[in-house]
């Protein structure tokens, strides 16, 4: 049964969880800007009862500079839905975009405005916050050799549960030698667990995300290239330029990886 969000909540019996929704950007260099403009975005939840509900188009209409949010995280909007309900789907849409490179800017054509994120699976438990990566890498192309750019937005969503002045915020500059180092692929993991992959833009700086107290593990690549389509990187495959173990305990950590001192 589909529904609309309000009347789920009219029920006084129903706690809600709170999640917050931010928007950041995966770092590439080559390009100095890339605005998009954002209408509205929908949810698909399901309730602890099995009843699926979709909420009304919650409005946005604003546009946003994607690489300008690289290391930093931008706030959309607040929503609540019932405790221990678990996301489903999501939904954005876009009007238009425009990108900007080397200084001359260029007009995008926006191959879907409805950026769908299927089979979410996400529990929200007592709330939190809901990340969505804007993917540059895989969503911005350029067609053959001419000045046109198509835009198929990649959106990967993440959550960080719990009250967000738990987690602390994990970020760092990859030099060579004293050189940044720019387009390295940065990973975290917790023990065996990969939680998130980014990249270092031309400053060499990396925005890895907020995560709790504890042990942690921060791989860095220079060696890959990316795949054209949007797959999975077994990165048991690569040895990494360097590995950093860290200890996050009630602070944020801003890290300085040289990869040549571990070569």
């Amino acid at each position: 049964m589909i529904s609309c969000v309000a009347n789920v909540n009219e029920d006084a019996d129903v706690v809600n969880s709170t999640v917050k929704v931010l928007l950041t950007d995966r770092p590439v260099s080559e390009v100095d800007s890339l605005w998009v403009y954002i209408k509205d975005f929908t949810y698909t939840y399901e309730t602890v009862d099995g009843e699926t509900v979709t909420s009304t188009p919650i409005s946005i209409e604003k546009e946003y500079d994607i690489l300008s949010l690289a290391g930093t995280e931008t706030t959309l909007f607040n929503f609540e839905i019932p405790e221990n309900s678990t996301l489903v789907n999501l939904k954005m849409t876009v009007k238009d975009a425009t990108v900007t490179i080397a200084g001359e800017d260029h007009s995008v054509i926006l191959m879907k405005s409805d950026i769908l994120i299927p089979n979410v699976d996400i529990n929200i438990g007592e709330g939190g916050e809901l990340v969505l990566d804007f993917d540059v890498v895989r969503s911005l192309h350029q067609m053959g050799n001419n000045d046109i750019y198509k835009l198929s937005p990649v959106l990967k969503p993440t959550f960080r549960r719990g009250n967000a002045n738990d987690l602390y915020l994990v970020k760092g500059n990859i030099t060579d030698n004293s050189t940044p180092v720019s387009k390295a692929i940065v990973t975290i993991s917790d023990d065996s667990t990969l939680l998130r992959i980014t990249f270092s833009d031309k400053n060499g700086n990396f925005h890895l995300g907020k995560y709790k107290n504890g042990n942690y593990t921060i791989n860095v690549y220079t060696n890959i290239n990316l795949p054209d389509e949007d797959v999975d990187l077994d990165f048991s495959l690569y040895t990494p330029d360097a590995t950093e173990i860290i200890t996050i305990y009630n602070s944020d950590l801003d890290l300085n990886i040289d990869i040549s001192k571990q070569n």
